[in-house]
């Protein structure tokens, strides 16, 4: 019996090639993988020098930890009070945690939250505030040009 080309291309002859041709390649594939990875050679990593805040002990006994980075024009700050859900009374359970979801968005005296949400988008800025078990924060982040502003806001939210 003769075969020819016409006969080899039969459908199942062709997908039993293929399978055959496949099963091949992904076991040469598996092959290749097989190295020892403790022989890959690992480059050395680069010094790692982080700067050291500097302390600042204010009259009133608050401390500031100053931390310059000329890298970008931005200037973050957080600010932290010992005041969490650990000092809250058992009856008013999860009062502290509300209290720092809403403290910002709630707004003050003389900005409502929306005010304070349009003052702080048009000058790409944040401020944000949060509780936790031992501590009460507020957070900003702004362009250094905007830092009066955004800061007096800051003030503002926690002196009222």
């Amino acid at each position: 019996m003769k075969r020819t080309f016409q006969t080899l291309l039969t459908p199942g002859f062709s997908s039993t090639f293929f399978l055959c041709l496949m099963m091949l390649t992904f076991a040469f594939g598996v092959a290749q993988a097989q190295s020892d990875w403790q022989q890959i050679p690992i480059p050395a990593l680069p010094p790692f020098h982080p700067a050291e805040p500097r302390r600042v002990e204010l009259p009133n006994g608050m401390v500031i930890f100053l931390q310059e980075d000329h890298e970008l024009p931005l200037i973050d700050g957080s600010i932290r009070i010992r005041a969490g859900s650990r000092d809250e009374p058992a009856q008013k359970a999860g009062l502290v945690e509300v209290y720092g979801e809403v403290w910002r968005t709630g707004g003050t005296r003389s900005h409502t939250g929306d005010q304070m949400d349009d003052f702080l988008e048009a000058r790409a800025a944040k401020v944000e505030t949060a509780a936790g078990g031992d501590s009460t924060t507020v957070g900003w982040s702004c362009l250094k040009e905007d830092y009066d502003d955004v800061f007096k806001l800051v003030l503002e939210l926690l002196n009222e």
